[in-house]
């Protein structure tokens, strides 16, 4: 945490059926110590979760995993290649819809609050076009888990709210878990702090309810050190034992021995298997490790983030799996903040560039004016396309650019209004010269 500059962190471990240890670590945004009970956003841990609601639908037979999903969604609509099959529900789960994650990142923290938010995102979400055909290519995306959980409001004839409180966190005995911004207000849930060059600077807070399927979750690590017990468990008093085989079962392969399952990152490695899912949100970072064979698992959550931070939590999570396995203590890595500084220097080059060129024309007396007219044409052309170029580059819409890497974005506007000034001034003095010229 010192050498992360994580202001507040909570970890829990379970083994053997048994809480070994927990901790919190530092303290909240309002200054309250880090507890067991203290609440956080868990970002993408949220989608084995609301990925376990469905298969308690499965269990129940009002799913099928293998329904094309307009079955259940007959307002929800698509566009698709003459050639492409039905998205399924088995393809939502395992991210091979064919729904970029582009498009489910534009519907992504947006701040929406209610019990309508989750139809009202769906709505916005409707009439997508598919990038690839359905169950060919996975592609990670948050609407995929959207339109779960606007599933699971149609099916169960409930809010998505409602349903995970009576069918998932009350059976588990996760007391302190919520899927809503004013349940999570009421239990105490404070935001956490974005990254500014390092340096943590406290949220101005942010949750949006229609996120809550795949990354709005709010809870403790106490709530999941019993979500790990029941895990560990088997599922026993919620799946049977086929369904339970199946939600934590490989399905996509990705890369080496790792697969993506329903919900789940998962190791197929017959010496080191296990399953996992990393979250984040604009303001906190967590971490759920599971090794069934190990019979152990953790869930670390931590109060910070930022894009350029992305591997810290990821390295904490390895640590803690080397400590409990081997016993030994890992080297800390240590995170750069080289993106910012190279954005930041090149912002001020560019600067410094244009304060001379507008000095070098006002002192002359005779200028090429075509050639200034074009450069600052040109400087206005690069500030109306800088970030829509950047959200093209990252694959990212820029407003999530603006919440997960907040220092990068204000230099990006910085180098915007130097080129928006650089091109008006230059402009306007390359014109007043003509008229000078003239006269």
């Amino acid at each position: 945490m010192k050498k992360y500059k994580i202001p507040g962190a909570s970890l829990a471990i379970v083994q053997d059926g048994k809480l070994i240890y927990q901790e919190g670590f530092g303290e909240q945004s309002n200054g309250a110590p880090v507890t067991k009970d203290t609440m956080f956003t868990i970002g993408s841990v949220s989608k084995p979760i609301t990925s376990l609601a469905i298969m308690k639908l499965v269990d129940d037979g009002r799913v099928d995993l293998d329904q094309e999903i307009s079955q259940y969604l007959p307002h929800f609509h698509y566009r698709k290649d003459s050639s492409y099959q039905e998205v399924t529900i088995r393809q939502l789960l395992t991210h091979t819809s064919g729904i970029s994650s582009y498009d489910g990142m534009v519907l992504a923290d947006r701040n929406l609050r209610g019990e309508d938010a989750i139809a009202t995102a769906v709505q916005e979400l409707s009439g997508v076009s598919l990038n690839h055909e359905p169950g060919e290519v996975h592609e990670y995306s948050p609407a995929n888990y959207l339109l779960l959980a606007k599933v699971i409001e149609n099916v169960s004839y409930q809010s998505f709210t409602t349903f995970m409180d009576d069918e998932i966190f009350k059976r588990i005995g996760m007391d302190r878990t919520v899927s809503n911004y004013r349940d999570a207000e009421e239990l105490g849930y404070q935001p956490g702090f974005q990254t500014w060059f390092g340096k943590p600077i406290k949220s101005k807070g942010f949750m949006d309810d229609s996120g809550a399927p795949y990354g709005y979750m709010v809870s403790t690590s106490d709530d999941i050190s019993r979500f790990i017990r029941f895990m560990l468990d088997g599922g026993g008093g919620l799946l049977s034992e086929k369904t339970f085989s199946m939600y934590t079962s490989p399905q996509v392969h990705r890369k080496e021995d790792m697969y993506y399952g329903y919900g789940w990152r998962i190791s197929a490695n017959a010496d080191d298997s296990y399953y996992f899912h990393g979250g984040e949100t604009p303001d906190s970072r967590s971490e759920l490790f599971i090794n069934p064979n190990g019979n152990y698992g953790f869930i670390l959550l931590t109060n910070k983030n930022n894009f350029s931070e992305v591997h810290s939590t990821i390295w904490m999570r390895d640590g803690i799996k080397k400590i409990l396995e081997n016993g030994t203590m890992p080297e800390v890595k240590p995170v750069n903040h080289h993106l910012q500084w190279i954005v930041c220097s090149i912002t001020v080059f560019i600067f410094l560039l244009c304060v001379w060129n507008l000095s070098r024309l006002r002192t002359k007396a005779a200028i090429k004016k075509r050639v200034w007219i074009f450069i600052g044409s040109l400087s206005l052309l690069l500030a109306i396309g800088i970030i829509p170029l950047l959200s093209y580059f990252f694959s990212t819409p820029w407003h999530s650019i603006n919440l997960y890497a907040p220092d990068i974005a204000f230099i990006i506007k910085l180098l915007v209004g130097t080129f928006t000034l650089n091109g008006v001034l230059l402009l306007m003095i390359s014109l007043l010269k003509r008229n000078e010229a003239r006269h």
